[in-house]
């Protein structure tokens, strides 16, 4: 499957079903394009100087999903956060480790999280994050390679700015 093909079935996916079931619907189909090493440019796999990189991809005309490229230099972590729109990902290169956070009940400021698993993505593999709550998540990169991840976010990225609501902190003692 190519790009456009991958496109025009997303499109579809978004129009045709509930948006709780979009990101898996999509993640059907994402790895088909992870393998395309085509799909991004030289350009859009390199690190930044500072942090992680975003490149847009793809921006549907329509604003209904962005297809993202993130740029993992090594070691590299992202703040704990959850986000606006729904989140479908996928590795293209490289080892991303993802751990999930639910919200700690003791914090009464709801900026306490605690988690609740983690996973080494490697190339190849695909994730989605639940629609609404439960999609408190950070990304890392434990090696010492840079890593790239494929993201398809709904809506327009540029108009929607980064996709994230709040930014969280890892509580310092577990709860049951």
């Amino acid at each position: 499957m190519n790009i456009k093909t991958f496109c025009l079935q997303t499109s579809r996916i978004i129009a045709e079903n509930p948006v709780e079931s979009v990101p898996a619907r999509i993640s059907e189909y994402l790895p088909e394009i992870l393998g395309d090493r085509d799909l991004l440019t030289a350009d859009q796999k390199v690190p930044p100087a500072k942090g992680y990189g975003r490149h847009d991809v793809f921006l549907c005309p329509d604003d209904h999903f962005s297809i993202i490229a993130a740029v993992w230099p090594a070691g590299i972590i992202s703040p704990i956060h959850d986000h606006k729109t729904w989140c479908t990902f996928g590795v293209y290169e490289g080892v991303i480790e993802e751990t999930r956070y639910r919200s700690d009940p003791s914090d009464p400021c709801g900026v306490d999280v605690i988690a609740t698993e983690t996973v080494n993505w490697v190339a190849g593999d695909v994730t989605h994050l639940p629609v609404g709550s439960g999609d408190i998540h950070c990304m890392h990169n434990p090696t010492e390679q840079v890593a790239v991840s494929v993201h398809v976010y709904g809506g327009n990225s540029v108009k929607l700015g980064p996709n994230v609501v709040k930014v969280y902190r890892e509580a310092e003692t577990a709860v049951a």
